[in-house]
């Protein structure tokens, strides 16, 4: 998997080499994140946080991809007790825009997600218990969704969003193989970083 991470990072960072003289934007963003669970009965919505960074690049006037380097607050709750799984996550997303004048835009969006868990707990009644050992490292997903951006003088507004799905379990132990998933809603802003023509 380790291997497979540092191929998909350097086909992605080798294109953005090649499209240097393309289009190109960077930008950071933040919101929430509604974060469920597949596989267990009576879970609930665990609201997160959810933001990071961001860089893509135009391959042509309708099409690009955009790489992204997100914190996320994912899990569930179920009675009285709260799971706390929190992700380093790196979406790989193909973007299809379509413009409806000089400044606003509106894009859909695509793509697999590589998450890394930092943090696995479990809280109640004022106790929290660690996962840590019972949760898995690396979730492997995919998220799709829709934006919009609205340019300005120097930079853009931009907001999206989307669901994500954990196609790996978070679980070492659950034969159910529980999996991730939620929705995003997030704003920021981008700025151009290369030839805009």
């Amino acid at each position: 998997m380790k291997r497979l991470l540092v191929l998909v990072m350097a086909t992605v960072m080798a294109t953005f080499a090649v499209q240097a003289q393309a289009a190109t934007w960077a930008g950071f963003k933040g919101g929430v994140n509604l974060g469920s669970v597949s596989g267990f009965d009576g879970t609930d919505t665990r609201t997160g946080l959810s933001g990071g960074a961001f860089i893509g690049t135009a391959i042509n006037e309708t099409f690009g991809f955009q790489l992204e380097g997100l914190y996320v607050m994912k899990g569930f709750t179920v009675d009285d007790a709260t799971a706390k799984l929190d992700y380093i996550e790196f979406p790989i997303l193909f973007v299809a825009n379509f413009p409806t004048g000089d400044k606003l835009g509106f894009n859909i969006f695509g793509g697999p997600t590589l998450g890394f868990n930092i943090k696995a707990e479990i809280e109640e009644g004022g106790e929290t218990d660690d996962m840590k050992d019972s949760t898995e490292s690396f979730e492997f997903g995919a998220a799709i969704g829709g934006g919009f951006g609205y340019k300005l003088s120097s930079f853009s507004i931009v907001g999206d969003v989307r669901y994500t799905l954990g196609a790996t379990t978070f679980s070492k132990d659950d034969t159910d193989d529980p999996k991730n998933h939620g929705i995003g809603i997030m704003a920021g802003v981008s700025f151009p970083l290369g030839s805009q023509e």
